[in-house]
């Protein structure tokens, strides 16, 4: 007598679907946000290594500025004459100060971004990119917040756009950043780096 083979049911079929719904509406939004700390993980590391190499570079540039710094910011009649001269030969300054690197060239820029208004000096631009690429690479892009020579913070990413932006010292998905979408949600040269900072920029006064 030949055995019959049993089958699922209409019902059975449903169920199983639903089920098999049910499990992938949990999984693959959990499976993309790991995915997306993981990266963001890894492009936190190399924030971490640009903002190392960062700061070797404008340690360098301090000890070179520091005679022009000391000429430019003293009143003594000794120096007036030689002001002009040592303006000229800051290029960073006691300031806040911007750096991008969009994967080709680095500027100057504002922090919002924007080049307008600051004069370009080449050389040192081409210069700052060389010393931390060697160390970081050229892939991807990256901008750099100064103040007073120090490194405050750093954003990387490995296109302009990217989905996945890494930072430095506060780090993406870490809660260390109160907003991170303004990271997120923004190009690379247009991110806020005081966001970043653990020392951030004050406010401008009102008016000014």
């Amino acid at each position: 007598m030949k055995s019959r083979r049993k089958g699922f049911t209409l019902t059975e079929l449903i169920v199983v679907i639903a089920i098999l719904g049910i499990l992938m509406a949990i999984v693959i939004p959990s499976w993309g946000y790991f995915m997306r700390r993981s990266r963001e993980r890894t492009a936190n590391a190399k924030a971490k290594v640009v903002f190392n190499a960062a700061q070797t570079e404008f340690t360098r540039i301090a000890q070179n500025e520091r005679h022009a710094l000391t000429v430019s910011n003293d009143n003594m009649e000794l120096y007036l004459n030689e002001k002009d001269d040592a303006d000229a030969e800051i290029y960073v300054g006691r300031g806040d100060f911007y750096f991008y690197w969009n994967g080709t060239n680095g500027i100057q820029v504002a922090n919002d971004g924007k080049p307008d208004g600051i004069t370009q000096n080449n050389n040192e631009n081409a210069h700052i990119a060389t010393s931390i690429n060697n160390i970081c690479g050229r892939e991807g892009v990256y901008k750099v917040y100064v103040n007073n020579y120090n490194v405050q913070s750093v954003v990387y990413c490995s296109q302009t756009n990217g989905q996945y932006k890494g930072t430095y010292p506060r780090t993406m998905g870490s809660e260390q950043i109160s907003d991170e979408s303004a990271v997120r949600d923004n190009e690379v040269s247009a991110i806020d780096m005081n966001v970043i900072a653990l020392n951030p920029a004050p406010a401008p006064a009102e008016g000014s």
